[in-house]
């Protein structure tokens, strides 16, 4: 497992808390700083881990930041579904995939997409990753000429930046 995705891990569990817990900020940050679950070698863990905390911090903070444009923009693309009706794991991929789609241009769009389908396999249900896919792959066609960052990933489609 990549830091980036074990970082990606941390911030699904984080959302899916702010969700279904409805916890504070200030109490997802101390998971995070708490977070020590990774499946790594040992002696790498602490290098490892930091570096996947950072990222997911990094990315909570995007989520949080432009929830509300995230949550009025998803439900766009659900066809037949109610955004409050979706499994809470399946909202929160959702999530985290528009947040990096539109706001870390440092991320690939092939990458994000690809990324949130492994975490719909991982923690959704047998329906998720098809759900998954299309949406986000529904997103980035409609939307690449209306967002600045997801528009130059699309026109730098040979311009990969290597996931950690």
């Amino acid at each position: 497992m990549g830091i980036r995705r074990a970082g990606r891990i941390i911030v699904l569990q984080s959302l899916y808390q702010l969700d279904v817990a409805k916890k504070e900020i200030n109490e997802i940050n101390e998971f995070i700083d708490n977070y020590s679950y990774i499946e790594t070698i040992d002696e790498e863990k602490p290098k490892f881990l930091d570096k996947s905390k950072k990222f997911a911090k990094e990315l909570i903070n995007i989520v949080i930041t432009h929830i509300n444009e995230i949550d009025e923009l998803i439900p766009h693309y659900l066809k037949n579904w109610q955004y409050d009706r979706i499994l809470s794991v399946d909202r929160n991929i959702l999530r985290l995939g528009v947040a990096e789609l539109f706001y870390r241009p440092d991320i690939p769009y092939k990458v994000t997409i690809n990324e949130a389908i492994e975490l719909a396999k991982r923690f959704g249900d047998e329906k998720s990753g098809g759900f998954i896919n299309g949406v986000l792959d529904s997103i980035v066609k409609t939307e690449k000429d209306k967002n600045e960052i997801l528009k130059n990933k699309i026109l730098n489609k040979n311009n990969i930046v290597k996931e950690d």
